[in-house]
Formats: C-alpha cells, structure tokens, sequence
C-alpha cells in the first residue's frame, strides 16, 4: 500500500511540474538572423521556411536571404542573391510579434510616414496612405527536429 502511495504522489508532483510550464514563445525569442536557403527549394514549393542560420561550406554559392530580427521593432532584410531585384543589398524594416496568431510582420519602417503625416497632414489624409506597407509576414511553425521556423504565409 505505501509503494502505492509512492506512486500517486509522484505521478501528481510529475503532473503539476508538466503543467506548469509555460511553453509560449515571446519576441525576445525570435531575435537574431533567420536565413531562407533557396538552394533548398524548387520553384514549385509553396513553402518557404526561415531557419536559425547554419554554417555553410561556399557561401559564394548560397543563395540566401536573411531577416536580422532586433531589439526596438527594428529588422534588416539582407538579400544575398542575383536572382531577386535589390542583389546583395541589406534594407531596413520594422517588425512586430501577434503572441496569440503565432504571427510576424515586416513592414517598411513607418518613420517617413509619420514625417510626411506631421509636414502636410492635409496632403496625407488627400493621398489615404496607409500607416504602414506590409512586406512579409511569417507563420511560427514547428521543424520536424523540434525547432523552430519562420513559414513565410505572405510576402509582397
């Protein structure tokens, strides 16, 4: 009888220990540099996932683009290929993480916006732009070996 108290009493402390854990993401856990390896994909893929970036042998040969995802909102886009417009150029963008969709957003930095709104507020409100341009948005997903990626579900 003790042996089964024993028991139960570790299956409860097991239960509460599991339970306990709190396992959502929060934004400070996407900072730092995702890479999209394009060598990995064909044309015909739908789904392109941004990964914690890996040593690769000849970077000369990669083809990659990688989002640089920073403290203060603020992103970089480094596109480091010659089959997209803007080759080998690095942009800046601002990002923001939705907690419950488990969504990422990129967007051109509103900074000239809110400028431009503050010069010619009557001007801006005659051109009906928009607080901000979309530029990507990513899906939290998880890799079969357990981590994560960035599943990218719009970009324009």
């Amino acid at each position: 009888m003790k042996g089964t108290g024993y028991i139960i009493m570790i299956c409860l402390a097991y239960t509460f220990v599991v339970n306990g854990q709190n396992n959502s993401l929060t934004k400070t856990d996407f900072y730092g540099n995702w890479t999209l390896d394009l060598n990995e994909y064909e044309l015909e893929d739908d789904d392109y996932i941004f990964r914690r970036p890996k040593e690769f042998k000849n970077p000369k040969e990669e083809i990659n683009i990688t989002i640089s995802l920073l403290d203060f909102n603020e992103c970089n886009v480094n596109y480091d290929t010659y089959i997209y417009c803007g080759a080998g150029q690095s942009k800046d963008y601002s990002w923001t993480f939705n907690q419950n969709l488990g969504i990422i957003n990129i967007y051109h930095s509103e900074k000239w916006l809110k400028s431009f709104k503050e010069y010619d507020s009557e001007e801006f409100e005659k051109l009906n732009l928009p607080d901000k341009y979309d530029e990507m948005e990513l899906s939290i997903v998880t890799m079969e070996n357990g981590s994560i990626g960035l599943k990218i579900i719009n970009w324009e």
